[in-house]
C-alpha cells in the first residue's frame, strides 16, 4: 500500500482528482479517495479497505464511507467482502476502481449530455406555455436553445469521432 509519506496524496495529484470528482458530479472531497484507489491499483493492483483509505486521505470513517457509497452507486468502484479475514464479526470490504480512467471520464460526458437535454426539455416546456411573457423572452429563449442544441450536436459529433 502506498504510504502518505511519499507525498503522492498531496499537491497536484490530489488537485487533479478533485477536478475529476467534480467532473463526475461529486464533491471535490471525493478526489483524494479516487487518487488513493487509482494510485494503489496502478502501483500494486491491491484493493484498499476503508481503514487504508482513511489513513491515506486523513478522512474519518464516516466521511470515507459516504464517499465510497457514492462512488459505488456511480459504478466507479467495486467493493468486495474480504473472506480471508479471520476473526469474528463483520468482514471488511475491500475496494478497487471498476474500469479505466476513460470509463470515469465518460461519466462526466454523460452528465453534460443529461444537463443539455434537461435544458432543452425546459425550453420546450416554456415554449409550450401560453403566456404573455413568452413574447418578451422569445429572443432570449431562441439564443438559449441555439446554444444548447449546438453544444449537444458538437458533443455528439465528438463522441462519434472517438
Amino acid at each position: 500500500m502506498i504510504n502518505e509519506e511519499n507525498g503522492l496524496m498531496k499537491g497536484p495529484i490530489t488537485r487533479l482528482f478533485e477536478k475529476v470528482a467534480r467532473w463526475i458530479g461529486l464533491s471535490s472531497n471525493a478526489g483524494p479517495v479516487l487518487a488513493a484507489l487509482f494510485i494503489e491499483q496502478h502501483n500494486s493492483g491491491d484493493r484498499l479497505s476503508s481503514d487504508d483509505i482513511c489513513k491515506m486521505t486523513g478522512y474519518s470513517r464516516a466521511n470515507a464511507g459516504l464517499i465510497m457509497s457514492q462512488l459505488e452507486a456511480l459504478g466507479v468502484v467495486d467493493g468486495q467482502r474480504d473472506y480471508d479475514q479471520t476473526g469474528r464479526g463483520r468482514k471488511r470490504v475491500l475496494y478497487t476502481i471498476n474500469g479505466s480512467f476513460s470509463d470515469i471520464f465518460d461519466l462526466g460526458i454523460i452528465g453534460i449530455q443529461d444537463r443539455l437535454n434537461g435544458i432543452i426539455k425546459d425550453l420546450d416546456t416554456i415554449e409550450s406555455l401560453d403566456s404573455g411573457l413568452k413574447k418578451e423572452f422569445a429572443q432570449l429563449l431562441k439564443e438559449i436553445r441555439k446554444a444548447a442544441e449546438n453544444r449537444r450536436t458538437e458533443l455528439q459529433s465528438a463522441l462519434l469521432e472517438t
